[in-house]
């Protein structure tokens, strides 16, 4: 393994915690649409596998944003389930709580810390006009570069995605470390890109799919990467 020279973070659920407003969201759609009879946690999994479904299937050349993806995987599974409602009202409402989001407790502090000797970058399958980087710029992170699936007309797992955060950091794509939680979009897509990968498996912890290539590292908080880089 090579020198480590340059840092590429996943941005939700790796720096943002999320915690439970999809779900939240899926009852709210649930209560607006009087669907008492639709189980939300059968629900909540259809769309998350109905959204996958439809960004993994763009083809080469194809991009649609990932507000576009929300809307049409939602009035997908609406359908499926019998649920009546407009799906971007749903989308809205889902994305209007990303403003209430905040950082893990650890992330500040690691980062500053990470950034005395790393580059440090984003690279997140997310919109330009994420509600989430307003937070960021709030809490003033030490970034180098912000890499969206938008600017980069790409979602990861896709190497494109990774090959601009390659160029971001000025770095082969070995010298790099990428740490995120997503086993398919962080560990593949970043192996697949030649990258270090980090998975970051928050507790409750999940086992490794079959898959999936194991990564350089797994850990539980980003506080391990102190011990691991510095």
């Amino acid at each position: 393994m090579r020198k480590i020279k340059g840092l590429s973070f996943d941005m939700y659920r790796t720096l943002i915690d999320t915690k439970n407003f999809h779900e939240q969201t899926v009852n709210e759609i649930l209560e607006m649409s009087n669907a008492k009879s639709v189980n939300p946690d059968e629900f909540h999994k259809r769309w998350d596998e109905t959204f996958d479904d439809i960004y993994m299937s763009l083809g080469d050349g194809e991009f649609k944003l990932l507000y576009q993806v929300s809307v049409e995987s939602l009035h997908q599974t609406m359908e499926e389930f019998g649920v009546k409602g407009d799906p971007e009202v749903g989308v809205r409402l889902w994305i209007s709580k990303y403003d209430k989001a905040d950082l893990y407790p650890e992330v500040q502090e690691v980062l500053n810390e990470l950034s005395k000797k790393y580059p440090i970058i984003i690279t997140s399958n997310v919109d330009n006009k994420d509600l989430g980087f307003a937070m960021l710029r709030r809490k003033n992170l030490p970034l180098k570069a912000i890499i969206t699936s938008e600017s980069s007309r790409s979602y990861k797992p896709d190497s494109k995605i990774f090959n601009d955060a390659i160029s971001a950091l000025k770095c082969q794509p070995d010298e790099i470390l990428h740490i995120g939680d997503s086993q398919s979009a962080d560990v593949l897509g970043g192996k697949k890109a030649g990258m270090i990968t980090a998975w970051l498996n928050r507790p409750p912890i999940k086992k490794l799919k079959q898959d999936i290539p194991p990564p350089d590292y797994e850990i539980q908080d980003l506080t391990e990467l102190l011990h691991i880089l510095l």
